[in-house]
C-alpha cells in the first residue's frame, strides 16, 4: 500500500488541570484502511477520518468507547471487557494479556484500541501487519484517563462527546476534592483495600497505583502508600501493624474467585484488633470501577469518599 505521510506537530489542550498532549498528525492517500500507530508515552499520531469498525483489547478503552456513544461501531473486545452489558454480544478476541491476532484480523477493523505493558508485543505485531493501532497510556492516573478520553474522542470523531464527558467527570471530582484536599493528616483515616488473596498473601495497592490516588482524593491515606509499586502482596502481620481505620474489599470476579467477603476479613486471626474491624467499617466496592482506567473511576471515588468521610458526604 502506497502511503504519503505528512507529519505536523500540534499541541492539544485537553481541559483545565489536564496536561496538554503532543499530537503528530499523519495524512494518507491509500485505497484501503489507513495504518497508523499511537506511540506509548510520547508523541501521538492521529488520522482525520472516523473509523467504522473498532476492536478494543483493553477493558478501560472499551468503556470509553461506549461512554462516547460508539458502542455500535465496536465489533470485537477482549474477554475482560464486560461493561456495559452490551459487550456480552460482541465477538471476543482473546484475553487482555493474550489477544488473538487472527480473530482481530478476521474482523477487519479500521481501528484497534490497546494499551502498553504486556500488550506491547501484540501492538508491534499488529503494526507490522499494517493495522491501525491506538495504544493508550494509563500511567498518569486520573489525569491520564481524562487525557485518554479526549484522545479517543479525537481519533473517532467524537470530540464534543469526549469534552462533555470529561467536563462532567471533572465537576464530580471537584465536588469531592473541594471537601478533602485541605484535610490534615490526622483527619485522613488509614485505609486498606484488598482485591484478592491466596496462600501467598493479600493483594493490595502501593503508591504508584490509581487506587492510591483515589484514596487520597477521597480524603484517606492508603496504609501501604510507602510501597513504591502498583500492586503489593502483604501479610497478616503487616495489615495488623498498619491498623487501618477503614477497610474496603473488592466486589467482582477476583473477590469471587478467592471467596473474599466481609466475614472472611472479620474471621482472620488477629484481625479482630484492627480498628476497622472493631468499628465495623468493612465495605465492598465494585472491583472494575475501582481498578479499570475508564469513566467509572469517578463512581469509585464517590463510593470511597462516602464511606471514608460520611460526615462530609451524607
Amino acid at each position: 500500500m502506497k502511503q504519503k505521510i505528512i507529519v505536523i506537530a500540534l499541541i492539544l489542550i485537553i481541559i483545565t488541570g489536564v496536561a496538554g498532549v503532543a499530537i503528530w498528525q499523519l495524512s494518507y492517500t491509500p485505497a484501503g484502511p489507513v495504518p497508523f500507530a499511537i506511540l506509548l508515552g510520547g508523541n501521538v499520531t492521529m488520522t482525520d477520518y472516523s473509523p467504522k469498525k473498532i476492536v478494543s483489547i483493553s477493558p478501560g478503552a472499551t468503556e470509553i468507547l461506549f461512554a462516547l456513544g460508539l458502542g455500535e461501531k465496536v465489533v470485537g473486545v477482549d474477554t475482560y471487557s464486560d461493561y456495559p452489558e452490551e459487550t456480552e454480544n460482541i465477538t471476543k478476541v482473546g484475553t487482555f494479556s493474550n489477544p488473538n491476532i487472527e480473530k482481530i484480523v478476521e474482523l477487519n477493523p479500521d481501528l484497534i484500541l490497546a494499551t502498553g505493558g504486556v500488550q506491547r508485543s501484540f501492538i508491534d505485531k499488529l503494526e507490522e501487519l499494517g493495522w491501525v493501532v491506538a495504544a493508550l497510556n494509563y500511567e498518569e492516573g486520573v489525569s491520564g484517563i481524562l487525557s485518554n478520553i479526549i484522545l479517543v474522542g479525537n481519533i473517532t470523531g467524537r470530540e464534543e462527546a469526549a469534552e462533555t464527558l470529561v467536563n462532567d467527570m471533572n465537576e464530580r471530582i471537584q465536588e469531592i476534592t473541594d471537601k478533602t484536599q485541605n484535610l490534615a493528616t490526622e483527619e485522613r483515616p488509614r485505609v486498606y483495600i484488598e482485591f484478592y488473596f491466596s496462600v501467598k498473601g493479600y493483594r493490595s495497592f502501593g503508591s504508584t497505583s490509581l487506587v492510591n490516588e483515589l484514596i487520597y482524593m477521597a480524603g484517606g491515606n492508603n496504609v501501604f502508600t510507602d510501597s513504591p509499586i502498583q500492586h503489593i502482596t502483604t501479610s497478616d502481620e503487616q495489615v495488623i501493624k498498619a491498623d487501618p481505620e477503614v477497610i474496603f474489599i473488592s466486589k467482582g470476579a477476583m473477590a469471587e474467585s478467592c471467596g473474599l467477603t466481609p466475614d472472611v476479613i472479620r474471621g482472620r486471626d488477629g484481625w479482630g484488633d484492627i480498628s476497622a474491624v472493631k468499628n465495623n467499617k468493612i465495605f465492598e466496592i465494585e472491583e472494575s470501577s475501582l481498578t479499570r482506567p475508564g469513566p467509572r473511576i469517578v463512581d469509585a471515588l464517590e463510593t470511597l469518599a462516602e464511606y471514608i468521610h460520611p460526615e462530609l458526604f451524607s
